[in-house]
């Protein structure tokens, strides 16, 4: 079975707080990613390839997973991933972040890069903001991916992800400002997804995966529904959201939720629509869903 992973992160944890990650959500700290191990696991899932990144969360839980460790481990691994960068547009003090700029386009130009994740909840900015603008015009005129964490984040402190900064309707000057920019919306905009879905409706570069959502099969398969009966079951993309062992959704063991993960798709959605009446997915949707849509998105060859 072929597989393209769209959502997976890198990182080290020498470059997280450990008074914000244990205090702010009650979580151990991270382990630095275990990179052989994980590309065994996903290449035993099917797994062709993979787009990584780590997550810049320094504005506000002074934590980063380190752009420069995803950079080495792109070249290490060309074949196997592609890499985005994370950076805080805004700076602590509210201000354009430059040096973030200089290092959004040095990791396109000359790392190879080809997309950006921004995490407005984490860094506590609205993606509206004019002053994250600069960012948008870069990836634009790269055309390069622009991947939002959207969502609400549903574990520990609650001042440390606002949902006020994750609301969709934030999106539409964005895509109106820029509507030839390629976006992927993490987490089906959760919980907004029927938002997103209007959004994409409107926008024909929006993209979305399902990451995080495997925990909740019900409430998937039923945005699945939807996203179907709106003709946008080719726009999503299958993303596992690989943090860590023992992070979020992964165990100390985290092969065991990549099969879990790749088997729910393949035959695990059908079995909740066929069990709640609801028309059921093709085996070409399901493809499109683990590669197919994705082939497309970032132009890979088949």
């Amino acid at each position: 079975m072929k597989v393209i992973d769209a959502h997976i992160h890198l990182l080290q944890s020498s470059n997280f707080d450990r008074e914000t990650w244990e205090k702010g959500l009650g979580l151990p700290m991270p382990v630095d990613t275990p990179i052989e191990d994980l590309i065994r696991w996903l290449k035993n899932v099917g797994v062709v390839k993979g787009i990584v990144m780590g997550q810049d969360m320094s504005r506000i839980w002074n934590s980063t997973c380190g752009d420069d460790y995803v950079i080495s481990i792109v070249k290490k691994h060309p074949d196997l991933f592609i890499g985005f960068a994370s950076v805080e547009p805004l700076d602590k003090f509210n201000r354009l972040n430059k040096s973030a700029l200089q290092h959004f386009e040095n990791a396109i130009t000359k790392d190879g890069l080809k997309g950006l994740l921004l995490t407005p909840p984490f860094g506590q900015y609205y993606s509206n903001d004019r002053r994250v603008y600069p960012f948008y015009e870069l990836a634009d005129h790269y055309g390069v991916t622009v991947q939002f964490h959207h969502s609400a984040q549903i574990v520990g402190n609650p001042s440390l992800c606002q949902i006020k900064y994750a609301r969709m309707d934030l999106l539409h000057d964005v895509i109106v400002d820029f509507p030839h920019m390629r976006i992927v919306i993490e987490h089906m905009g959760f919980p907004w997804t029927e938002e997103l879905l209007i959004l994409m409706v409107s926008d024909e570069n929006i993209y979305t995966d399902f990451a995080m959502m495997y925990d909740r099969p019900l409430l998937l398969t039923w945005n699945l529904v939807k996203a179907k009966e709106y003709g946008l079951i080719d726009r999503i993309i299958y993303g596992s959201d690989y943090w860590a062992p023992g992070q979020g959704i992964f165990s100390d063991s985290p092969d065991k939720e990549f099969v879990k993960f790749i088997n729910f798709i393949s035959e695990g959605i059908n079995q909740v629509m066929s069990e709640q009446h609801w028309l059921k997915l093709t085996d070409e949707e399901i493809e499109g869903i683990l590669w197919k849509n994705s082939t497309r998105f970032y132009e890979l060859e088949e």
